[in-house]
C-alpha cells in the first residue's frame, strides 16, 4: 500500500503532463492551419459540405431506376358470389386471401432516367463548386480578420506610445504653467490633444476587440498571442488585369457552378419532354400460394408481360412543365452572365488595388521617414531653445498619423492579394491549405467560361503628372507673370485725385492678361467697358460668343507681355506691348502591347497649337472706380 501510494504523485504528474503536451500539440500557431480548421470546422462551409454529400445521394436513388423492382403483394378481398357457390365447387373462384412476388423492370422510359441521373450529377457538381466557394470566401473573410488582427495589434501599439508621449509632455508643460514661465493656453491646448491621444487609444483597443471576436467566429477560438505576417502576398500575379481575369474565369467557384447549373436545367428539359414518349416495362408475377377456395383458381397462375402506358392528353400540363424548366434554363443563362460581371469586377478592382497600393505604401514610406526626421530635428532644435514643447507635440501628431497611415496602407494591400486569389479560386491554395477527404472534380470541355465570359478588363487608371501640371492654373502669387510698366510720360499725367496712374493701368492690364491666360471668361469679359466694339465686321454679340467658345476649348494658353508702355490723359490711357500668344494641346499616342491592347501604354504627347506675336495696344477709360477697355487695336 505504501509503495502504490508513492507512485499517485508520479501518475498524476506524467498524466498532466500529457493533457499538457497533447494541449500544446494541438494549438494552432500558422495561418495555414488555422484556415485548415476553418474550412473543416466552420458551420457555414458544413453546411455546404453536407448539401454537397446529400446531392450524391441523391443522384443514387434515381440511378435505382435502371434496376428491377421486386415486391411481395399480399391482399384479402370479400366478394358476394354471384353464381350460387359453382367456383368454389369447381375450385375456379378467386382465392380471398392470396401473396405474389412482383417483379417490375423498366425497359424504356422516354429517357427520363438517364437524364435524370445526369441532371443530378450536375447538380452534384453544383454542390461541389458552391462548396468551394463557401471555402474560398470564409478563408477570405477570416483572412481579412486575420489581418486586421495584426493591423490593429500594431495601431494599438502606436496609439499606447502616442498617449505615454502626449501625457509625457503635458505635465511637462503644467509644470511651466505653474511655474510662471508657460501661458495657460499652452496648457488647454496641451490638453486637448492629449484627450484625443486618449480617445485614439480607446479607439483602436475596441477595433483590436472585434476583430478578435470576428476571429474567434470564423475560427472557433481567439487567435493566437503570436501571429504570422502572410506568405501569400509574396505569390506571383498576372502581369495583366486581362491575364488575371482570364484565370478567374477558369477557376472562380461562383462562376463555375452557373455553368454547372445550366447543364443541368438542360438536362431536366429533357426529363420534362420524356413524357411525351410511351413507357415500356416488363413485370413478372409469381403466386407465392393457394387459397382454401380450390388450387385449380386462375388467380394461382404466373405471369409474364410487357406493358405499355403511352400518355395521349394530359391537360396540357406536360406541355407547361417543359414551359417552366425553360424559364429556369434563361434564368440560369443570366446568374452564368451575371457571374461573369461579378467576377470581372471584384478581379480587377483587386488588380488595380495591387497595383496603386504597391505605389502608394513607396510614398507613405517616404513621408514617415521625413516626419521621423523632422521629428528628430525638432527635438535638437528644442535642446538649444529654438522649439517650443508645442512644436515638439505637433511633430508627435504627425509622426503618429505617419505611422498609420503607412500600416494601413500595408495592410490594406495584403487584403487586396487576399481578393485577388479569392476572386480567382485560389486563395485557399495560395495559403497552402487543404480539406482532408474532399474529391477533385474533373474538369469538362464545358466549363472553359472563355467561351461565355469575354475577359476585357478595364484599362488602369494612370497619372500623367506632367499633364496636370503642364494643365494647371498658376499660382496667384508665386506663378503669376506680371509686366512691369515703362511709362514714358509720366510728368504727362495730372496730379490730382482719381488721375490716371500708370502702375494702376499696368495693373488692370495685368488682370487682364491673367484672366486670359486662366480661360476664366467671366473675370475676361469684366476687363472690357460696355462701350467697347470690336474692329469690324464682328458686333459685339458675336465677338463675345467667339472668345467664350475659344475660352473653353481644350488647351493650355500661353500668353507672354513684354515691352508695356502706358501713356495717360485724364481719364483715359493707352497701354502698348509686344503680345506672345499660343496654344499647347495634348494628344493620346496609344502604342499596343504584347497583349494587344493599344491604351495600356499610352502617352500624352503636347504639341503646340496655333501662336502668334503681335504689337498690340489697348485703350482704356476711367469709369465708376475702374479702368476698363474701350478698344484693342493689333498695330501693323
Amino acid at each position: 500500500m505504501k509503495k502504490i501510494s508513492s507512485l499517485k504523485p508520479f501518475i498524476v504528474f506524467a498524466t498532466l503532463s500529457w493533457f499538457s503536451f497533447s494541449a500544446q500539440s494541438q494549438t494552432l500557431t500558422t495561418l495555414k492551419e488555422m484556415v485548415e480548421q476553418v474550412i473543416s470546422a466552420n458551420p457555414e462551409v458544413q453546411v455546404k459540405y453536407h448539401e454537397y454529400t446529400g446531392a450524391g445521394y441523391e443522384r443514387d436513388v434515381v440511378k435505382g431506376g435502371y434496376l428491377p423492382k421486386a415486391d411481395i403483394v399480399s391482399s384479402y378481398r370479400r366478394q358476394e358470389d354471384m353464381d350460387g357457390g359453382f367456383s368454389r365447387r369447381n375450385g375456379t373462384a378467386i382465392p380471398r386471401s392470396n401473396n405474389e412476388l412482383v417483379l417490375r423492370q423498366m425497359i424504356f422510359d422516354g429517357f427520363a432516367t438517364p437524364n435524370e441521373v445526369s441532371r443530378l450529377g450536375h447538380a452534384q457538381r453544383v454542390r461541389y463548386y458552391e462548396l468551394q466557394s463557401a471555402m474560398q470566401n470564409t478563408t477570405l473573410e477570416f483572412v481579412r480578420s486575420y489581418i486586421d488582427t495584426l493591423r490593429y495589434r500594431q495601431l494599438t501599439e502606436y496609439a499606447k506610445t502616442n498617449y505615454v508621449i502626449h501625457k509625457q509632455y503635458h505635465d511637462k508643460i503644467k509644470e511651466r504653467v505653474d511655474a510662471g514661465v508657460a501661458r495657460r493656453v499652452d496648457l488647454e491646448q496641451a490638453s486637448g490633444r492629449l484627450a484625443l491621444a486618449e480617445a485614439n487609444l480607446l479607439t483602436e483597443t475596441t477595433n483590436l476587440y472585434e476583430v478578435t471576436a470576428r476571429v474567434q467566429r470564423l475560427l472557433g477560438e481567439l487567435p493566437p498571442e503570436t501571429l504570422e505576417m502572410p506568405a501569400f502576398v509574396a505569390g506571383e500575379i498576372a502581369p495583366s488585369p486581362t491575364e488575371a481575369l482570364q484565370v478567374a474565369y477558369l477557376s472562380n467557384p461562383d462562376l463555375l457552378s452557373t455553368i454547372e447549373d445550366i447543364q443541368a436545367t438542360q438536362k431536366e428539359v429533357k426529363t420534362k419532354e420524356a413524357r411525351y414518349l410511351p413507357r415500356f416495362d416488363l413485370q413478372a408475377r409469381k403466386n407465392l400460394g393457394t387459397s382454401s377456395d380450390g388450387e385449380n383458381s386462375t388467380s394461382a397462375a404466373d405471369l409474364l408481360e410487357l406493358t405499355m402506358n403511352f400518355n395521349l392528353f394530359n391537360g396540357f400540363s406536360d406541355k407547361a412543365a417543359v414551359s417552366q424548366t425553360l424559364e429556369k434554363l434563361n434564368r440560369s443563362n443570366d446568374l452564368r452572365d451575371k457571374a461573369c460581371i461579378d467576377t470581372r469586377q471584384i478581379v480587377t478592382i483587386a488588380y488595380n488595388d495591387i497595383r496603386q497600393l504597391k505605389e502608394q505604401i513607396t510614398y507613405r514610406d517616404q513621408h514617415r521617414a521625413s516626419i521621423e526626421n523632422a521629428r528628430e530635428a525638432y527635438q535638437k532644435q528644442f535642446d538649444i531653445g529654438q522649439r517650443t514643447l508645442l512644436d515638439l507635440l505637433d511633430t508627435e501628431n504627425e509622426y503618429f498619423q505617419a505611422k498609420r497611415s503607412y500600416a494601413n496602407t500595408e495592410y490594406d494591400l495584403m487584403n487586396a492579394y487576399a481578393r485577388l486569389f479569392a476572386g480567382q479560386g485560389q486563395l485557399v491554395n495560395r495559403i497552402g491549405s487543404a480539406r482532408q477527404g474532399l474529391p477533385e472534380v474533373k474538369r469538362e470541355d464545358y466549363v472553359d467560361a472563355a467561351t461565355v465570359c469575354q475577359a476585357v478588363a478595364a484599362v488602369p487608371v494612370t497619372i500623367d503628372k506632367a499633364a496636370i501640371l503642364a494643365d494647371a492654373k498658376p499660382l496667384n502669387v508665386t506663378n503669376r507673370q506680371l509686366i512691369k510698366p515703362t511709362d514714358r510720360t509720366t510728368a504727362l499725367a495730372p496730379a490730382t485725385a482719381g488721375a490716371c496712374s500708370p502702375e494702376v493701368v499696368t495693373a488692370q492690364v495685368n488682370n487682364w492678361a491673367t484672366a486670359w491666360r486662366q480661360k476664366d471668361y467671366d473675370a475676361y469679359i469684366k476687363t472690357y467697358s460696355e462701350k467697347f466694339n470690336p474692329e469690324p465686321p464682328l458686333t459685339r454679340s458675336a465677338w463675345e460668343q467667339q472668345r467664350k467658345q475659344r475660352l473653353s476649348s481644350p488647351g493650355k494658353i500661353n500668353l507672354a507681355l513684354s515691352n508695356v508702355q502706358v501713356t495717360c490723359e485724364g481719364d483715359k490711357a493707352k497701354a502698348t506691348f509686344h503680345q506672345e500668344y499660343s496654344v499647347t494641346n495634348y494628344k493620346l499616342l496609344k502604342q499596343k502591347n504584347s497583349q494587344g491592347c493599344d491604351v495600356c501604354n499610352a502617352k500624352r504627347i503636347a504639341t503646340k497649337g496655333f501662336a502668334d506675336n503681335v504689337n498690340k495696344t489697348l485703350e482704356l477709360e476711367h469709369s465708376s472706380g475702374e479702368w476698363k477697355i474701350l478698344r484693342e487695336l493689333v498695330n501693323p
